[in-house]
């Protein structure tokens, strides 16, 4: 009889902070957990957003069970759109909130008939085929985020989704380590854990301790308080409304994110306030500053996003007071700071006091620290580990910490995206990596944009654009041109010259080839032109010339 077997491939979120998507599968049975997106790096000019490639799920979708996604972040469900055409009426599992934020991403497009919502509860277990799962609650910085407790042929996985262990829960916002205890008392075989802060020592601060911080911030601020936040951090919100009732102070919000967020929560029961507490946009003009706090979209610095606009004095109802407070009650995430520095300049300009997360403890991460990270491990005692959710660094430094708390080295595995990893109750080990190289989005294009495009669009960008229009008769005489424009190459009044010596060299090039056909013409006065601007300018732009013959 065959040995039972279960084959773990990340498709995301290995060797990278997003895009987070991993198989299960069996002979019979496959399962994913979750499907997310991740946006682009400055360098993607143009990228609207990153996903996982989707052939080996749909090259396998006949024995597909059902997609679990552990929480409603962006990099978790962001991806859905792109797969679910695939598939035929899939199912989703996961929290209610989960999957209502799910399902309003795939009606922006139509594809909410492609997929079966399943709603679970908290210690719930589905069958799924082969695999049956237990979800498991997570304190994470949004609402009703799940761990998994996964039973396979092989032996049981335990997957953490994003999670922290806060030492002071708000709620009904914990971990439920008695869950991952109990789930793991019959041994586990393999713990796949969240490494995104691995890096940070101790623990995260707590809900409490910024419930506090936000408190002084309200007894302290005399005029208005704008607080941005992460649309989906439904029970820091909650804090606000809380903390405006203490205070006197009614909340309005403005951005689509944010109010489409706070209409399903409440709706669900999650967020709780009323007209003492708050005010649609339109009543401001009625009210005191000192009794008005505004939430509104921006914690990243985007362009188009509410604090921006806001910023920028482009907002349609908010221009920021002398003696606003502004909160930034998020972490800037890496590759954003330019962009929210920016932002906070020009708050100050306008006359306002800005408090961010390195400068008051207005903001607590989602993700465990070292300690907690720690007690994960200590809970769930695996017999093999794999850090998952971070970039490799990340990976490597969980590694070392699970090592450090008794798993053997061998048994540490790194991996990254594209690599299976195949476990029987006797072992382990690595098969044949699979293509998994990510999916860039741009607008309606998906895929084709590749590395070509974008070192065009990089050179663009950095040199600049030359085109030359130049047009002969059928004898090869010149009737019109060379005409030379440039796009973010030079200011031409001031290089005019530059422009009149390409001419020459371009006459020098017809003159020096008659005859010739227009294609090889064409490129010709390319590479002459290329090796002028290098040799005058030390600038390489693309140089585009057009032949045309009548």
């Amino acid at each position: 009889m065959p040995e039972s077997h279960v084959t773990l491939t990340p498709l995301g979120g290995l060797g990278e902070i997003g895009m987070n998507c991993m198989a299960l599968e069996t002979e019979q049975s496959m399962i994913l957990v979750d499907c997310g997106l991740m946006f682009p790096d400055v360098i993607l000019y143009g990228v609207d957003v990153v996903i996982p490639r989707m052939d080996f799920i749909v090259s396998r979708k006949h024995k597909l069970k059902g997609i679990i996604l552990t929480h409603g972040h962006e990099d978790h469900i962001g991806a859905l759109a792109w797969l679910v055409p695939y598939l035929q009426e899939v199912p989703l599992y996961g929290s209610e909130f989960t999957l209502r934020l799910a399902l309003k991403r795939l009606q922006e497009r139509n594809l909410d008939s492609h997929v079966k919502l399943h709603p679970v509860r908290a210690r719930e277990r589905v069958d799924l085929g082969e695999f049956a799962v237990t979800f498991m609650p997570v304190c994470h910085s949004i609402i009703e985020g799940f761990g998994l407790g996964i039973e396979t042929p092989a032996g049981r996985i335990v997957h953490t989704g994003d999670f922290k262990i806060d030492r002071n829960p708000q709620g009904a916002h914990a971990t439920d380590l008695d869950a991952f205890r109990k789930f793991s008392d019959d041994g586990v075989l393999l713990l796949l854990s969240d490494s995104t802060n691995v890096e940070r020592e101790g623990f995260s601060l707590t809900e409490q301790e910024i419930q506090d911080s936000l408190d002084e911030v309200f007894a302290d601020a005399k005029g208005r308080i704008l607080v941005t936040l992460f649309a989906t951090h439904i029970q820091r919100m909650q804090e606000i409304f809380d903390l405006a009732a203490k205070h006197g102070r009614k909340v309005a919000f403005t951005g689509r994110s944010l109010v489409t967020n706070i209409e399903v929560a409440k709706d669900l029961g999650h967020l709780r306030f009323n007209r003492e507490n708050s005010c649609d946009m339109e009543e401001l003009a009625y009210l005191d500053d000192s009794r008005i706090v505004i939430l509104l979209t921006g914690s990243q610095g985007e362009p188009l996003s509410a604090l921006s606009r806001v910023a920028r004095s482009e907002h349609r109802q908010i221009n920021i007071h002398k003696g606003d407070t502004v909160v930034m009650s998020s972490r800037f995430i890496p590759g954003n700071t330019r962009a929210i520095t920016r932002v906070i300049n020009d708050l100050y300009r306008h006359g306002a006091s800005v408090l961010y997360e390195k400068v008051q403890a207005i903001h607590a991460s989602g993700h465990a620290h070292q300690e907690e990270l720690k007690i994960m491990l200590d809970t769930v005692r695996p017999k093999f580990f794999v850090p998952v959710h971070g970039e490799y660094r990340h990976l490597f430094k969980h590694a070392e910490l699970a090592v450090s708390r008794g798993i053997a080295p061998e048994r540490a595995l790194i991996l990254e995206n594209g690599q299976p990893v195949t476990l029987s109750s006797t072992g382990i080990r690595l098969e044949e990596a699979v293509f998994a190289e990510s999916i860039l989005v741009d607008g309606k294009g998906v895929g084709d944009v590749g590395q070509s495009v974008l070192k065009e669009r990089q050179i663009l960008g950095g040199e600049g654009l030359v085109i030359v229009l130049l047009v002969q008769d059928e004898f090869g005489t010149i009737v019109f041109g060379p005409s030379i424009q440039s796009k973010g190459f030079i200011f031409e009044q001031h290089f005019s010259h530059i422009l009149e010596d390409a001419k020459c060299i371009i006459l020098d090039v017809m003159e020096g080839n008659p005859g010739c056909e227009a294609y090889k013409l064409e490129e010709k006065i390319r590479s002459s032109l290329r090796r002028f601007f290098r040799k005058v300018l030390e600038r390489d732009p693309i140089v585009i010339p057009l032949i045309a013959r009548v």
